[in-house]
């Protein structure tokens, strides 16, 4: 049964607190997450189905996505919308002095994201080692 790209994008939003992708219109929020789909489906290599048969214009897979497997593309596309975060708040830095960047808050927040983002990392790596472990099938 295909799988509509609403369902990684309803695990998506989800897993975010962040409430600005509500700031941007339906179509501007619908590219934002397809982006990242796009993104996520490229580091998800391991993934036994073919993501790259999918039906853009029904915005839909071709084919059965586990749970599992949609989690994954879910999480990496956290991933990836942290990482525009932490870029940001870096050309932040950049564009203050060092005392502007010490007096406020920005520096704390950089630190803490690029510790959560690291933390992501490791769950992505767990969440497929788990899923290609687990998966394998001996013949």
């Amino acid at each position: 049964m295909p799988v509509p790209y609403s369902n990684i994008y309803d695990m998506f939003l989800s897993d975010i607190k962040d409430h600005t992708l509500l700031d941007f219109d339906a179509e501007d929020r619908e590219k934002i997450l397809n982006d990242l789909r796009i993104k996520a489906e490229t580091q998800f290599k391991q993934c036994k189905k073919d993501l790259s048969d999918k039906d853009n214009i029904e915005k839909q897979y071709n084919f059965d996505l586990t749970i599992e497997e949609q989690l994954i593309i879910a999480t990496i596309m956290r991933k990836f919308w942290m990482n525009d975060k932490i870029y940001n708040l870096s050309l932040l830095k950049q564009a203050m002095s060092t005392k502007d960047w010490k007096q406020t808050s920005q520096a704390e927040h950089l630190l803490r994201l690029t510790v959560l983002m690291s933390e992501l990392n490791k769950e992505i790596s767990k969440m497929i080692v788990d899923y290609c472990t687990y998966n394998y099938k001996v013949e």
